[in-house]
């Protein structure tokens, strides 16, 4: 490979060195989401109700805990979304509970930016369908996925106001199942695979101590 193609890289690595020796606080930060961003992450599809206009729904509830030494640190989040949509025959319920293990950066010191990523290293996801008068709780297999953060802080008096921006992209995969397993056809019930991939987005808000 040509020194042209690690050009990037280094100077990525650069500019990261020299903002981490910005900064000689050390910072707790605690964030929790505030709003999430409003999408359909259903998995199945009644086809006879193609003609009415779905209710959704998202909620989400958790926090985030960093550690910055300096300009660099470590964190732990976990985020529960609850995710319903309902429209003239099915009701799909599901909680989707995730935890991350975060590496952040930070620089700056009275006005400050921190950017990082984590790793989903556990959680759980529970579904359920609902009819007239049939619940089925599809069972899952696997999750997994990893998220992107960035925060900004206002430094003041030993402690920080933060607005933060964290999107999480995650995979899960669940048994193949049969229309007929909850009373219905293959032609009026359908799902599109059993891997799902999807992401969620939360608008963060929180407070910081400095030392």
């Amino acid at each position: 490979m040509s020194t042209l193609r690690f050009l990037p890289v280094i100077l990525l690595f650069t500019i990261l060195v020299g903002a981490c020796g910005r900064s000689e606080l050390i910072r707790i930060r605690m964030l929790a989401p505030v709003n999430e961003d409003k999408k359909d992450h259903a998995i199945f599809t009644d086809t006879e109700s193609l003609s009415f206009t779905p209710t959704i729904t998202n909620k989400q509830i958790g926090g985030s805990l960093y550690f910055l030494f300096k300009s660099i640190g470590l964190g732990y989040t976990t985020i529960t979304t609850k995710m319903e949509k309902a429209d003239e025959n099915l009701t799909e319920k599901t909680t989707l509970v995730t935890n991350f293990a975060d590496v952040a950066f930070g620089i700056g010191e009275n006005y400050s930016f921190m950017w990082g990523a984590g790793v989903l290293t556990g959680g759980k996801w529970e579904t359920s369908l609902e009819y007239e008068s049939k619940t089925f709780n599809p069972k899952h297999n696997y999750l997994g996925g990893h998220s992107l953060f960035f925060v900004l802080g206002h430094h003041g008096f030993g402690f920080e106001t933060l607005l933060g921006y964290r999107t999480n992209s995650i995979k899960a995969e669940f048994e193949e199942i049969n229309s007929s397993d909850i009373g219905k056809t293959s032609e009026d019930f359908t799902y599109e695979s059993n891997i799902i991939s999807l992401k969620t987005s939360q608008v963060q808000l929180g407070i910081g101590f400095t030392f």
